[in-house]
């Protein structure tokens, strides 16, 4: 058996970036918000709205563009780009349903990649 350190490293990983089995598509349970981010030319944001929606609990709202207007960054702006530009995300938090149906697909990706490691996809 090879040594780790014979091992190739592991593939970079954005964070927040989804893994290859993982579905965009909405399951029952699961919550979405199209939310809207005013971002300045470097990047930066500054002011966010939630758009179309299920997540009833205006707190858990106010968190998510929290969470965006403090923790996250856009490319910079282009040459021609207005110094205030809005960005349009979907963001989706997955229920029990779409849980179990990610582990279903991570199963069966590896069964498909056995070049894969499972190390270098931590659950």
């Amino acid at each position: 058996m090879a040594a780790a350190a014979d091992k190739a490293p592991c593939p970079p990983r954005e964070a927040g970036q989804s893994y290859p089995w993982d579905s965009d598509d909405l399951m029952r349970g699961d919550k979405f918000a199209w939310v809207y981010i005013d971002v300045d030319r470097t990047g930066r944001a500054l002011q966010c709205r939630v758009g179309e929606n299920n997540i009833f609990d205006p707190d858990t709202r106010f968190q998510l563009c929290n969470a965006y207007t403090e923790d996250w960054h856009a490319s910079p702006a282009a040459a021609g780009d207005p110094d205030r530009r809005t960005i349009k995300r979907q963001t989706i938090m997955i229920g029990s349903d779409h849980e179990l149906a990610n582990q279903k697909a991570r199963k069966a990706w590896f069964k498909l990649h056995p070049e894969e490691r499972p190390e270098c996809y931590p659950e």
